[in-house]
């Protein structure tokens, strides 16, 4: 725990996040104008044929998004709270931001018929960026004055940002060894972010996330002998997510116990009776 010295000295790092958000707007910027040549790769694994496009989007979101996360490294240490800046833990704050500039750089081609809606989509990427990174160096610390803003802030930036991945892997009707793979490493990223604010070992941070990534792959395998909506299919996996994180989450705080547990069968039952309803 900080003392309150040190907490009295935490600066926000104004200076570092406003070059970092400057160079993802440029960047974003070159991307939208700058149109590359393309290059498929066939790839084959267990009997699994699939092909990558490489494109100017894509390398453009890969620079970008390792310019964010060393970026983010550098804000983050900066914070009094030395004893957490070990990389395991720094880098669950790389997530979120390289997400939103890994997906800002991958839907502005689908807008250059619309310059000013991309460009509209270039500054709220920078805005959220800098609301997202803030809100990383303010939930460092447990007792800073802002961190029950700033967690609930990121949890709801983590769920929309789970809804939209998911929806965008399965409207893609992808083979299940693809899906699944793609929902393991997507979930057990963006878990991360959540089960870190428990402050428990770093390792069994990582090892609680691969447990909920794995078992959203499976759910994701079974959702898809379901013939729905790629929203309702979104929304179903969310709850998943949701119940499994948040029953990690209250393990890893020490508070699990029957009635919380009732709670989040309370919760998916009801939701799950919408979307019965919905499907009906």
């Amino acid at each position: 725990m900080l003392s309150s010295d040190k907490r009295a000295g935490r600066r926000l790092p104004l200076e570092q996040l406003s070059l970092l958000v400057g160079m993802n707007v440029l960047g974003l910027t070159l991307s939208l104008l700058l149109v590359l040549p393309e290059r498929l790769v066939q790839l084959g694994f267990l009997g699994t044929d699939a092909s990558i496009v490489l494109s100017g989007p894509w390398l453009f979101a890969g620079l970008l998004s390792v310019m964010t996360a060393a970026g983010v490294e550098s804000i983050m240490r900066a914070h009094p709270r030395v004893h957490l800046s070990e990389t395991p833990y720094t880098a669950i704050l790389w997530i979120l931001p390289c997400i939103i500039v890994t997906g800002t750089a991958l839907t502005l081609p689908l807008l250059r018929d619309s310059a000013q809606i991309a460009f509209l989509t270039i500054i709220g990427s920078g805005v959220l960026l800098t609301l997202v990174v803030l809100g990383e160096y303010l939930t460092v610390d447990l007792q800073d004055p802002a961190y029950a803003f700033a967690r609930l802030g990121l949890n709801l930036a983590v769920y929309l940002a789970a809804l939209g991945l998911f929806q965008a892997i399965y409207s893609f009707k992808l083979r299940s060894l693809q899906s699944g793979s793609l929902t393991l490493v997507v979930t057990a990223l963006l878990a991360l972010e959540l089960l870190r604010a428990s402050e428990s070992d770093v390792r069994r941070t990582w090892i609680y996330a691969a447990v909920v990534g794995v078992g959203l792959a499976e759910s994701i395998w079974a959702i898809n002998y379901w013939n729905l909506d790629s929203f309702v299919g979104a929304v179903v996996l969310l709850l998943i997510f949701y119940s499994l994180t948040g029953l990690a989450q209250q393990y890893l705080f020490g508070k699990l116990n029957w009635r919380t547990i009732l709670e989040f069968v309370i919760v998916a039952g009801l939701v799950g009776v919408l979307m019965v309803r919905r499907l009906g």
